[in-house]
């Protein structure tokens, strides 16, 4: 493993979230993967993947946040998902062989460090390795259900509570705590980028974070949000399951 390759691993890895694909991997299997692959780094706005080419390399990503979006046919782009370090990105066009669905763009302030990695060395490193085949598979499922998980939340739910909920998945899996006890989400999206992810437009999310600011739920600024009361966030997510709701009513 290159030095500092082994360095970013060693300073990041106790940030990944535990559910991601580099966090469940056993720590042979990760040196394997990124031996095997070439440290890289991204500016803010810089592209990693981009949407319809036909490359099949494999990002193991060590640090920051990337946000995965497609071009519409009208012009503009959809924001389908965030990822950060700890995650895999590309894997599906390592696995079908197929062209790129979708770009990944660095998103986050700090530099996006990650190891590029060849579809054939991946898929030769995990072919040796079950726990490591069924970690990719567990990512890939997780994936999968958060994309249908929100095609419901259209459906079943409001637009401030699908944002609360998208917010509540992002704060548990991407936030971190500061010393007074609100959670940073350490993305930084626009309001049409927000309303693209739950299916909605950027006024309607503009209005939505109004309403939970006035609950004091949330502070937003320069695009970067901050949970100042996660119960209340929950409340509103997952009507039923805390016992601490919104100050006043957003649904």
């Amino acid at each position: 493993m290159p030095g500092d390759a082994k360095a970013i691993v060693r300073g990041n890895s106790s940030t990944w979230p535990t559910q991601s694909f580099l966090a469940g991997l056993e720590r042979p299997v990760l040196d394997a993967l990124v031996d095997a692959g070439e440290l890289t780094a991204y500016r803010r706005a810089q592209p990693l993947i981009r949407q319809g080419d036909s490359d099949t390399d494999v990002l193991l990503l060590l640090s920051s946040c990337v946000k995965v979006v497609s071009t519409l046919p009208q012009g503009g782009h959809a924001l389908l998902a965030v990822r950060v370090g700890g995650d895999v990105v590309g894997e599906q066009a390592a696995l079908d062989g197929g062209l790129r669905s979708a770009s990944v763009v660095a998103c986050g302030l700090s530099p996006v460090r990650a190891v590029r990695l060849a579809r054939a060395e991946f898929e030769r490193i995990l072919s040796g390795c079950p726990a490591g085949a069924f970690a990719l598979a567990a990512s890939v499922s997780r994936k999968l259900r958060a994309s249908t998980r929100r095609r419901v939340d259209y459906t079943a739910f409001t637009t401030p509570t699908r944002l609360a909920r998208v917010l509540l998945e992002m704060a548990d899996d991407y936030g971190h705590v500061t010393y007074g006890g609100s959670v940073v989400i350490g993305v930084d999206l626009t309001q049409l980028e927000w309303g693209t992810l739950i299916g909605v437009k950027a006024s309607s999310v503009e209005r939505a974070l109004r309403e939970l600011r006035d609950n004091e739920i949330v502070a937003a600024g320069a695009g970067r949000i901050t949970v100042r009361d996660m119960a209340a966030l929950r409340a509103l997510a997952l009507p039923g399951e805390s016992p601490k709701p919104p100050r006043r009513s957003l649904i």
